[in-house]
């Protein structure tokens, strides 16, 4: 019994082992299944022109308010109302604060008093003094008595001066209790509210001009020679990345900083829609001339935040560079990297080109 089912064991394996090996190249000769080639992006090119382009120095700088006022109190009080707002429109006059008139108004009572009782000395002196030239000419008092009331009538006439001189001031104090913007602007703070007890040299509110702004250009001791008064520049901040604000170079230091050897130069821009503002870091391009410059169609720069990108099309592949750009002209712009006259960029590179890809 042991002996049959050894056997039949025998059977089955060797049943097993045939079939595996009449299958065995049927497996073998299986293919993998094939993966479909990327599929090329179909894009425009156009070729890089070399081209007369205007030529400029880049230098740095910072945007200023033509005007910047520090309200100050120039009395002295409470704070009774305020009547302004951070970025508020002001203009020249309009109130600001109003300080605790009470204690000014005494003072300009008590000055209004004082004078007329100065005034009211004088006409006395007045008489005495014509009174003595009476006498004396007649020879009723001495020269020395004569000299001594003269001299009495012109000190009565200082002190009605100078008590005049206080009433005006006490009147301009009282008045002052209303403080006021001294230009047309907008609030940049207010530093005080109601209740705050503030004296002359306080600090109530900053108004700022903006329209136009200056940007005040550092310019290093070997480019002065290109900087004139008068000529144009371009100014581009970090808030409007793809907008260039034309500027006037304005006003030129007759002197170079010792400590940094540059020239601090002004331009004006103008800023009717306020954006540029006070503060502002400036990347400034100053006109210098003309040159011939690779250019590219406009179309075919990419921008990315402060980054420009543009794609080369060479042996049917897509290479991404890097660029700084430059000045733009009749819908093409200069590109400060070395590119070939017979080099083609893509065109309107389309969001799904990348490095390496294949185009047609």
């Amino acid at each position: 019994m042991p002996r049959r089912l050894l056997v039949l064991a025998a059977l089955v394996f060797t049943a097993a082992c045939r079939q595996a090996s009449a299958t065995l190249p049927e497996t073998r000769t299986q293919k993998a299944p094939a993966v479909a080639a990327p599929q090329a992006l179909s894009v425009e090119t156009a070729p890089v022109e070399r081209r007369q382009m205007p030529r400029f120095l880049t230098l740095t700088g910072s945007v200023l308010a033509d005007k910047q006022s520090e309200v100050a109190a120039n009395v002295s009080g409470r704070i009774t109302a305020t009547f302004v707002e951070r970025g508020q429109q002001v203009k020249a006059g309009q109130p600001v604060a109003i300080v605790d008139s009470k204690a000014a108004g005494f003072s300009a009572q008590a000055a209004a008093a004082q004078l007329s009782a100065a005034q009211t000395q004088v006409a006395l002196a007045e008489q005495d003094c014509q009174r003595a030239d009476t006498l004396f000419e007649k020879g009723s008092i001495p020269q020395a008595e004569h000299a001594r009331m003269k001299a009495q009538c012109q000190s009565q006439l200082f002190q009605a001066k100078a008590a005049r001189a206080n009433a005006n001031l006490a009147t301009k104090l009282a008045g002052d209790t209303i403080i006021r913007a001294p230009i047309d602007g907008a609030v940049g703070e207010r530093f005080v509210s109601v209740g705050e007890y503030v004296q002359p040299p306080t600090r109530v509110a900053t108004v700022y001009a903006v329209d136009p702004v200056r940007v005040s250009i550092s310019v290093p001791e070997g480019a002065v020679s290109q900087v004139r008064e008068g000529q144009v520049l371009e100014v581009e901040v970090a808030a409007w990345p793809d907008r260039r604000f034309p500027a006037t170079v304005r006003y030129v230091s007759p002197a170079l900083r010792p400590m940094t050897r540059d020239l601090v130069v002004e331009a004006v821009a103008g800023n009717g829609e306020g954006a540029l503002r006070p503060g502002m870091f400036a990347t400034v391009k100053l006109l210098t001339g003309e040159e011939v410059q690779p250019t590219v169609p406009l179309t075919a720069i990419r921008t990315e935040g402060a980054v420009k990108r543009l794609f080369l099309a060479r042996n049917g592949l897509a290479y991404e560079m890097v660029v700084r750009t430059g000045l733009a002209r009749d819908g093409r712009i200069a590109v400060l990297e070395p590119l070939g006259s017979q080099d083609r960029v893509i065109v309107r590179p389309p969001p799904g080109l990348t490095d390496g890809v294949a185009i047609q």
